[in-house]
């Protein structure tokens, strides 16, 4: 199973020299928002994988199941047609 690779967003610090407190203020508030939506899509993968892997287990078992049907009919199959023969055999 292939994994969405996560999100990776640049981080940066914010730095003292020559800013004001309202834009300091405001690119924290930014790095927040980024972080929070970071933190969701990874959460939402996270959760797509899961799902994913699921469904995988899921399809495995139906394609076991379908191949064991397959088996059981052509065996049944087979005993019918050998059972007919030797009768037609007997018959003769």
């Amino acid at each position: 199973m292939v994994k969405a690779p996560r999100v990776r967003v640049f981080s940066f610090e914010i730095c003292e020299v020559g800013m004001s407190d309202e834009l300091k203020i405001v690119l924290e508030d930014v790095k927040e928002k980024f972080d929070l939506v970071i933190e969701a899509v990874n959460g939402a993968k996270e959760r797509l994988d899961r799902h994913e892997a699921g469904q995988e287990e899921r399809l495995q078992r139906i394609e076991d199941r379908l191949i064991f049907l397959q088996k059981d009919f052509n065996d049944h199959r087979e005993n019918t047609e050998l059972h007919a023969v030797k009768k037609k055999k007997k018959a003769s």
